[in-house]
């Protein structure tokens, strides 16, 4: 009897031990401060069976890296390539991964036929069409849309995109009233970098016009910030905190929608340090600003990030090396969390 008791006990400790282990992850330590973290994810992600367990592991939400841009998904006026989306959302939902839809509206990675419109009213008819047949398609699916991405210049003047030109800066709120009346439960969010800190011209800017929206009526159910930082840079707690704090009294949820922090390349202990702090001071505050709703990095592995290539010098951005490693900033920020 002795025996049988021991050998229970030790499979029950070996359980346990299993559980809490388990639970020392990103999005599990999130979800008892009511926010999700998660990835954005590339489809070639999706055939690889080690980058598979990183996003399974990390996260409880997904937002695509470019399948769902408009050049990817529709490269003409009459072709939709469903199919990778299909995939990441078929995949997300066999492993309970909320799906955050990036995005509805860019000034980039466009198909050439929205390069130019013949008038208003053609620009609001294909705005529309985009909304209703991608809206439709995974109403009940898609938790939360980027509606508009990158709506601002640095010095807090509106972009003059190819929808500005073409409808009037009426087009951020036609998009939203579109959307709410499409998928009425989806939750709905304007994105923006260089947006984070209260003071800033850009983030003032933003604020002022969502401020606007919400006293006119407009549906906006929160703004993104995402936090492309780099070490280089001062990062300001206390202005981030204040500007999240800002959008909670306008009722409005905040998405940290796409971070990584860069460092110059080859990293030194002072940067690496520096990047280690902005990733806990960003995961302190999600724990701590109830209306931080996700944390999403832009990606996971610095052998894919986007970085090096777009800001030649940098990199080391992200929270597993090149050879898919938990760096130490990975286990400083899940330390953070786990307080």
């Amino acid at each position: 009897m002795k025996t049988k008791l021991t050998v229970v006990f030790a499979f029950a400790a070996v359980l346990l031990m299993l559980s809490s282990c388990a639970q020392k992850t990103p999005k599990t330590y999130a979800a008892k401060y009511g926010f999700k973290t998660g990835v954005s994810v590339a489809i070639g992600d999706l055939y690889n069976e080690d980058y598979i367990k990183i996003i399974k592991e990390n996260s409880s939400i997904v937002v695509a890296e470019n399948c769902m841009k408009w050049a990817n998904l529709r490269p003409n006026k009459t072709f939709w390539n469903w199919t990778d989306v299909d995939k990441l959302v078929e995949f997300a939902e066999s492993n309970k991964i909320a799906v955050k839809w990036h995005t509805l509206f860019w000034h980039n990675q466009n198909p050439g036929f929205i390069s130019s419109f013949k008038s208003r009213e053609q620009a609001l008819e294909t705005m529309d069409e985009h909304i209703t047949t991608i809206m439709s398609r995974y109403k009940g699916r898609i938790s939360e849309y980027d509606v508009v991405n990158e709506m601002f210049n640095e010095d807090g003047t509106m972009r003059e995109t190819v929808w500005y030109k073409s409808i009037g800066p009426d087009y951020i709120e036609h998009a939203l009233i579109k959307a709410r009346e499409t998928d009425p439960n989806a939750k709905l969010f304007l994105n923006e970098y260089n947006n984070e800190e209260q003071g800033n011209k850009k983030a003032d800017a933003m604020y002022n016009f969502v401020k606007d929206l919400v006293d006119r009526g407009i549906p906006i159910d929160g703004v993104g910030f995402q936090l492309h930082l780099a070490t280089i840079y001062p990062y300001n707690e206390a202005a981030v905190r204040s500007n999240i704090r800002r959008y909670a009294d306008l009722g409005l949820q905040v998405s940290f929608s796409e971070v990584d922090v860069r460092m110059p390349v080859p990293s030194s202990e002072s940067d690496r340090q520096t990047q280690m702090n902005t990733y806990c001071s960003l995961a302190k505050l999600a724990k701590e600003e109830p209306n931080v709703t996700s944390f999403i990095t832009w990606g996971f592995t610095d052998k894919q990030s986007w970085i090096p290539s777009t800001f030649p010098g940098y990199g080391e951005a992200l929270l597993y090396d090149k050879d898919l490693k938990k760096k130490p900033v990975y286990e400083a920020f899940v330390k953070e969390l786990a307080k």
